[in-house]
């Protein structure tokens, strides 16, 4: 994730002939490569406020936040919810793609998405199969889980709190 956000900025601050940009979108295609090397795909999937990687769900830290807000709000902004591959994208082709995700648009997400489709053809950009974000029986059940896991932290809160006034009290 961290060279997607990586390429993504130094696309945004130079040009593309910038040593920068070549030096980032170089080592996105070897960390894509390697991952698709290994699992025969990749999948970046954004749902709800997360991030998955294939099947793994990212972890947000601080160490992270500024990549994960700026990932999360490109992808509602254009529209998308899983970016899948299943060969590695040349570095042209995540030049183009990623140029075009950072462009600004003025239509709905869903509009955006679909141009950004016809864009990536029209270029012979093929690597990339997007799709708009959907909600999954697994996210469901995590989103229950958390709220379950926040009912129960927070009553165990009030019930120490009152143990300490109490306490204190005495």
């Amino acid at each position: 994730m961290m060279a997607l956000y990586t390429t993504l900025r130094a696309i945004k601050l130079y040009p593309l002939e910038n040593a920068a940009v070549q030096k980032a979108v170089e080592d996105l295609v070897a960390v894509a490569g390697e991952i698709i090397d290994k699992e025969h795909e990749l999948e970046f999937r954004v749902s709800g406020e997360f991030i998955f990687i294939n099947s793994t769900r990212l972890r947000l830290d601080l160490d992270n936040y500024a990549s994960f807000s700026y990932l999360l709000s490109l992808c509602a902004a254009s529209g998308i919810g899983v970016i899948h591959l299943t060969r590695t994208p040349a570095a042209r082709d995540w030049q183009v793609f990623l140029s075009l995700l950072q462009s600004p648009g003025k239509e709905s997400p869903a509009i955006r998405l679909v141009q950004m489709r016809g864009k990536l053809e029209a270029a012979g950009v093929t690597p990339f199969e997007l799709a708009p974000p959907a909600e999954t029986d697994d996210d469901k059940e995590f989103r229950e889980k958390s709220k379950e896991a926040a009912k129960r932290t927070y009553a165990q809160s009030v019930a120490v709190t009152k143990d300490v006034i109490n306490s204190v009290r005495l």
